[in-house]
């Protein structure tokens, strides 16, 4: 989810300079940015608590690809990460077709993005592989075999 918001800002909101705070601390449009819980962590050196392990709830929106391919309003997925989708660009993605459909319970966090006009472009904060076995694959791993084999058929 982290490169796909920073490619769709950079090519589709024309923000040339668009990046993640995590590839240069020093940006002027860091559409990722560090966790700000995590700031003063980092500032001690403490690298080992310095990141959003476990798993987090998530509310999804009705009638996203997230939601068709769950099948339930609310999820819990695991997280391993120090960044996260900096919410002041938030109304400017979704207005060029960037919507935010997965959300911490209190809306702060963006963790699920889906193309407007996309037959399954979803990009996720979490680690659905971690949840994925051989023989009972993750919801959305099953959600773009199945876009792809009805693309594949028409």
């Amino acid at each position: 989810m982290q490169l796909a918001v920073i490619e769709f800002a950079r090519n589709v909101l024309g923000i040339a300079d668009a990046e993640s705070e995590e590839f240069n601390a020093q940006t002027k449009n860091p559409v990722i940015h560090i966790m700000r819980e995590q700031i003063q962590k980092l500032q001690k050196k403490k690298y080992g608590a310095s990141m959003r392990l476990g798993a987090y709830p998530c509310v999804l929106k009705n009638n996203s690809l997230a939601q068709k391919a769950y099948g339930v309003k609310r999820i819990s997925e695991r997280h391993r990460h120090r960044y996260e989708f900096n919410n002041i660009y938030r109304e400017r993605c979704e207005n060029a077709g960037l919507i935010v459909v997965g959300v911490s319970p209190d809306n702060t966090l963006v963790e699920i993005v889906e193309l407007k006009k996309h037959p399954f472009f979803v990009g996720v904060q979490f680690h659905p592989e971690f949840l994925s076995r051989p023989l009972q694959a993750h919801p959305l791993f099953v959600g773009l075999l199945q876009a792809a084999k009805v693309r594949s058929t028409t």
